[in-house]
């Protein structure tokens, strides 16, 4: 085959792949052509592999000159190299779309009622407008759109990964445009989204997601709050040594409340004696509420140990949730 007509078939050749973007100039022609002249001398036989080892060559020389086409240099240090484009999700969306999230109130009205409901049939619920709180009861009522199921089992799981039964119930009879209904208190021990599955037979009939907001709820704030400042200054009788004249600061740190007939409070308490001389407490302390019947009340206080006695009582008094709050106090 004539050289030159050769030559011109390999640029042809380049132009149509990976090496389109690259210039055959006369310099790589004259390469070229020595290399041939070099194997002018061999036997008719290797004549077969005279193409190939040229082509070959000529690539080899083409990606030691110049960048490679994926646009990074050879030799780039890592930190000059140029961030890949992140492939799109289906639908041409960049980020990972949320799939937890709080299920959105929905208002309707039946029989001239009305009532709002998170989730969606046959599981939806019907809860308070203040929401969910870590570690406190909120009273919630479920509608059930399934006429088949009699028993119930509610689990929790947290997007961190965590899971906590609520308890099995019987389902009872149909409420508002439902076709049964059941009462039940949760509690979730930690803020964040929360998915409530409900499952009858050990399958899932349908679930619904809540938001737990961290601190306490205005409920439990307003309840305990006064409680502990009556209990100070009419029935602390280990405080009286402080005299019936004292100023007080209660600022609270946390609530345990599982029920509706009990509940723990956290918090630091300042108290100044009579006529607000230097003697005083200033502490964090533990209350006990409890329901008698009739009313909530202050059943008791405690304070942590003095001295070497002062770590451990306060690991046995506070969990890790308000020992935290207390360091970064």
């Amino acid at each position: 085959m004539d050289e030159t007509k050769w030559l011109e078939q390999l640029r042809g050749r380049a132009d149509q792949t990976v090496m389109r973007d690259v210039q055959f100039t006369a310099a790589m022609e004259d390469q070229v052509r020595q290399k041939i002249a070099r194997k002018a001398g061999w036997q008719p036989s290797w004549r077969k592999l005279l193409v190939p080892i040229i082509a070959l060559s000529l690539c080899l020389f083409i990606w030691n000159a110049l960048p490679i086409e994926l646009g990074i240099e050879r030799g780039a240090k890592p930190g000059n190299m140029v961030n890949s484009v992140p492939s799109l999700l289906p639908g041409g969306v960049l980020e990972t779309p949320v799939l937890w999230k709080p299920s959105t109130p929905i208002k309707t009205t039946y029989q001239d009622q009305s009532f709002t409901y998170l989730g969606e049939k046959p599981v939806r619920m019907i809860t308070g407008d203040k929401g969910f709180y870590e570690g406190q009861v909120q009273r919630v009522t479920w509608l059930i759109d399934d006429s088949t199921v009699t028993t119930v089992e509610v689990v929790a799981y947290s997007s961190e990964g965590s899971r906590v039964p609520l308890g099995t119930f019987q389902v009872m009879d149909p409420l508002f445009d439902a076709k049964g209904h059941f009462p039940s208190g949760i509690v979730l021990p930690d803020p964040g989204i929360w998915k409530l599955q409900v499952l009858a037979d050990g399958k899932h009939l349908g679930q619904v997601f809540v938001h737990v907001q961290e601190g306490i709820s205005p409920a439990n704030r307003a309840l305990v709050e006064p409680l502990i400042y009556d209990w100070i200054n009419g029935e602390g009788k280990k405080l009286g040594w402080l005299g019936p004249d004292k100023k007080i600061e209660v600022e609270l740190l946390g609530v345990d409340a599982p029920d509706a007939e009990s509940r723990k409070v956290y918090a630091w308490v300042k108290i100044l004696g009579e006529a607000y001389s230097s003697s005083g407490v200033n502490s964090p302390m533990v209350f006990p509420i409890s329901y008698n019947g009739k009313k909530y009340r202050v059943t008791g206080f405690q304070m942590p140990g003095t001295g070497s006695d002062y770590p451990s009582s306060m690991e046995k008094m506070f969990p890790p949730k308000i020992l935290e709050k207390l360091r970064n106090r």
